[in-house]
């Protein structure tokens, strides 16, 4: 059970351990944490400024320092191939780009083993979130 400093805590693990061509995607119901999560990874990655929500243009990108960071919300797409595919997120997930994708359970699940699955989920507690992370990353070699 994380409260939500512990979850942009793990965030900001997750994020120094990234990689170039790493991706998060982050699964969970709607106002589970997925954008609090995506805020701490792109802080610690070096992102300054507003970080909106990018639901609406799907793909926000990023640079800090000698990174390229797409963060991604698939909220309003439903995750076919060729949707992925005419907004560049197939590309951007198979680049050497970071990747943060939020709404990732509406992608395939041969997508979701190029990176970190962290799934979110609410508990009794409101101000509590079961965090299940599952590092695929190892598992491309």
């Amino acid at each position: 059970m994380m409260n939500q400093i512990d979850l942009e805590h793990l965030a900001e693990e997750i994020a120094l351990s990234m990689c170039p061509g790493d991706n998060i995607f982050l699964a969970g119901d709607l106002g589970a944490g997925k954008s609090v999560f995506a805020r701490a990874v792109l802080r610690t990655l070096g992102v300054t400024g507003s970080i909106p929500s990018p639901s609406f243009i799907v793909d926000a990108v990023y640079f800090a320092g000698n990174n390229e960071i797409h963060h991604i919300d698939l909220y309003r797409l439903e995750g076919a191939h060729r949707e992925l595919q005419s907004f560049g997120i197939l590309e951007a997930l198979d680049s050497s780009s970071l990747a943060v994708v939020e709404w990732a359970d509406r992608l395939e699940e041969e997508i979701l083993d190029n990176g970190v699955l962290i799934n979110i989920g609410f508990t009794d507690d409101p101000n509590l979130r079961e965090v299940v992370v599952d590092d695929r990353r190892l598992a491309r070699n």
